[in-house]
């Protein structure tokens, strides 16, 4: 398994601790203190996974992969800027589905590259 598969996986793992925890936010509900760490924790150690794929391939590495890159770091501070600074409390979930929207675009470019 390559490590932009890995990555891959990785990402998509932490989209569904994600989208779990915009569940429990639509349902009134406040989701455990750990998951909301654990998810910006999980999406930067994924990122830097990505990175470093990136690199090790070096002139052969598609384009694709750093344009996934770019947004899924962008995702990644927007999300610390959104939901650790701005709104540390409430969150309004239009601002969850675009964080959100931007990890599927992200999971949309890195897809191809994995050959699953």
């Amino acid at each position: 398994m390559s490590l932009t598969q890995i990555a891959f996986l990785l990402f998509a793992a932490i989209a569904a601790g994600g989208l779990t925890m915009a569940a429990i936010i639509a349902f009134g509900k406040s989701p455990p203190s750990f998951m909301g760490p654990g998810h910006g924790i999980g999406g930067l150690a994924a990122c830097g996974l990505l990175f470093y794929a990136n690199l090790q391939g070096g002139d052969a590495t598609p384009e694709a992969a750093w344009w996934a890159l770019i947004v899924f770091t962008s995702g990644l501070a927007g999300g610390l800027l959104l939901f650790r600074v701005l709104f540390k409390g409430a969150t309004p979930l239009i601002l969850i589905a675009g964080h959100g929207s931007v990890a599927a675009l992200g999971l949309y470019l890195l897809y191809p590259l994995t050959g699953f």
